[in-house]
């Protein structure tokens, strides 16, 4: 639209924009609060006051934001001259999800929206202010990716382009290493600690965490234990996926410089990689989330070649079920992210592609199967995982209806629920984690439990809604950091560790000095937001979107694992913890490089 002519280019239209940037200023401000008037004899002057109390003071900041919102306002409608529907919708959709999500962060409930008709105007007031933020901020990513696809060249480039990789991969190291040395020989963490002590034979095996993963961690402790210490050990595990994630997180960026992606947006993605600082973290956590992320980053590159070329070599088809087949045993949810791309890899392929990309799926079920169950049920007769693990969801809604709405059980309901979960014990529900309900299942059969909570729904919809978001608002939307690996003190060690032999070696003046770093990143502006899991889930949203708007649906595909790993994410133990989403955030670079070069390539 050119400037003159109707829409918002008009002197109308710059009024509006200016008013509806005051909007999103005050939604900015806006305290999410439940306030209570203290003026209740006068609905004037209680409202008012209300209102007084629920914003936060302003500053000369809000200048500065109120002129680049409407810059913002200026730039999009400058391009286009009314809003885009689809783009639309979806940053609504966005809108509502941000402002339940805090509403159920802060209060456990939609409190915040419907507590009272006060409460309910003043949501819709932030739910319009978000809204247009949103659609201006994803209009404006738009037209940005929108751009013609451009290499660049010259000599002062060539030899940064030429060993891209290793320089990524050097980057990422620097970024990490002092996370590992600094803290040496690392932090322990529970389920890692367990690991270990399962391959060491003071813990019986089981399925509960992926025994290849603590293969992995065994072998390399008892390694570097006979090449040196336990702390050696322990430090060469952290060290060992050091090296693998700054490798393939490398080789994932370089793959986007082999498109044609400007160098200085793959720099980016390096600098992502190496800098912010969860990265580092858990870097030196002796866990298994890493690695799981890394290999499954690997697997959606190879996943990306087949894509691009429309078409599976044997090369292709080899590296695609091996990675596939990793991913899957390194993580035991991550069957459901390999299988369906795979899926739908076949049906999209053609002819002799389609039969290789079939031979994919099937050599990874067979594996995966033949492991599973027969390599570590049967033949090493490993325990098995309990089913609870994988029925956080409707524990959780059960609980949530026992506490608010108990009186109103069945003598029928509460048996059959008893009998599956004790009733009186399910009543410490918490909100955010599944782990105290769980540890209530008595490992019963849960044919007609599923019935009776089937029933339960009808009767309080919204308790089931609000259990399912109130366990998942962390990877709904940006609005609460939990990097969880943390930077463990000499005191975090447990006794097993002290017995082995693990015990820091630096003055705790380092430690210390990481914890604090590993605080500031949660608190501090723009950076803490790095570390939020419902950031990550709206790149994916935003850049899939992008994708089906551009009829590219075949590209979609490698969209899939990541979105599966947000499903397994609102079906795991904890509200937020971005170490479920890392296979999701660590694929973020890829995907914003392959939507970029997708929508810009000719159909």
């Amino acid at each position: 639209m050119q400037p003159g002519k109707s829409g918002f280019s008009h002197k109308y239209g710059k009024v509006l924009t200016f008013l509806l940037s005051c909007v999103v200023v005050f939604t900015l401000h806006f305290k999410f609060e439940i306030i209570g008037g203290g003026f209740p004899d006068s609905t004037l002057l209680n409202c008012l006051n209300k209102l007084y109390n629920s914003f936060t003071p302003m500053n000369f900041a809000d200048l500065v934001v109120l002129f680049a919102v409407w810059k913002l306002f200026e730039h999009v409608f400058s391009r286009e001259n009314w809003i885009d529907q689809g783009t639309g919708v979806l940053a609504l959709i966005l809108s509502v999800l941000l402002v339940t999500c805090i509403s159920f962060q802060k209060f456990n409930s939609p409190a915040l929206i419907l507590g009272n008709r006060f409460q309910l105007v003043l949501s819709i007031f932030c739910i319009l202010g978000f809204w247009m933020l949103i659609y201006l901020t994803i209009r404006s990513f738009y037209f940005l990716m929108e751009k013609e696809r451009t290499g660049e060249g010259g000599e002062r480039n060539s030899f940064y382009r030429k060993h891209f990789l290793l320089v990524g991969f050097l980057l990422i190291l620097i970024g990490w290493l002092p996370w590992l040395l600094l803290n040496y020989p690392g932090t322990s963490c529970p389920d890692g600690n367990l690991q270990l002590r399962q391959f060491l034979g003071d813990a019986d095996w089981a399925t509960g965490h992926p025994p290849l993963s603590s293969l992995i961690m065994g072998v390399l402790f008892s390694l570097g234990r006979r090449l040196a210490d336990a702390n050696f050990g322990f430090f060469l595990y952290c060290f060992f996926q050091t090296c693998v994630g700054a490798w393939i997180f490398s080789y994932s960026v370089k793959k986007l410089l082999d498109l044609g992606i400007s160098i200085r947006w793959c720099s980016v993605g390096i600098l992502f990689f190496a800098f912010s600082p969860f990265w580092g973290t858990y870097a030196q956590w002796f866990e298994k989330d890493l690695l799981y992320a890394e290999v499954a980053t690997l697997q959606a590159i190879f996943l990306m070649e087949v894509i691009r070329k429309k078409g599976c070599s044997a090369k292709d088809g080899i590296l695609l079920a091996v990675s596939g087949i990793l991913a899957s045993l390194l993580r035991n949810n991550g069957i459901y992210a390999v299988v369906p791309a795979l899926v739908l890899l076949v049906f999209w392929l053609k002819k002799q592609d389609r039969k290789r990309a079939f031979l994919v799926l099937l050599a990874t079920i067979l594996v995966y199967g033949g492991v599973t169950k027969g390599l570590y049920h049967s033949v090493l007769d490993m325990a098995r995982s309990s089913p609870a693990e994988a029925l956080s969801i409707p524990f959780q809604q059960t609980a949530r209806y026992v506490v608010y709405y108990g009186d109103e059980l069945t003598g029928h309901e509460r048996e059959v629920i008893d009998h599956v979960l004790s009733v009186d014990g399910i009543k410490c529900y918490d909100p955010v984690i599944s782990d105290p309900v769980k540890y209530y299942y008595r490992g019963a059969e849960l044919g007609e439990y599923f019935k009776v909570w089937f029933q339960m729904f009808w009767k309080h919809p919204g308790c089931y809604v609000s259990a399912f978001i109130n366990k998942g608002y962390g990877y709904l939307a940006p609005v609460s950091q939990n990097i969880e690996a943390w930077i463990g003190l000499e005191s975090d060690y447990t006794s097993y560790d002290v017995e082995l032999g693990i015990h820091h070696v630096l003055d705790p003046e380092f430690s210390y000095a990481l914890g604090q770093l590993w605080n500031l990143s949660m608190v501090l502006p723009l950076v803490r937001y790095l570390c939020t899991p419902g950031l990550y889930t709206w790149i994916m949203l935003v850049l899939a979107w992008l994708l089906w708007k551009h009829k590219k649906f075949g590209a979609l595909i490698l969209f899939v694992p990541s979105m599966m790993n947000v499903l397994v994410c609102l079906a795991s133990p904890l509200a937020s913890a971005i170490r479920y989403e890392m296979p999701t955030v660590a694929a973020v670079p890829l995907m914003i490089g392959w939507a970029y070069y997708v929508t810009a390539k000719p159909s």
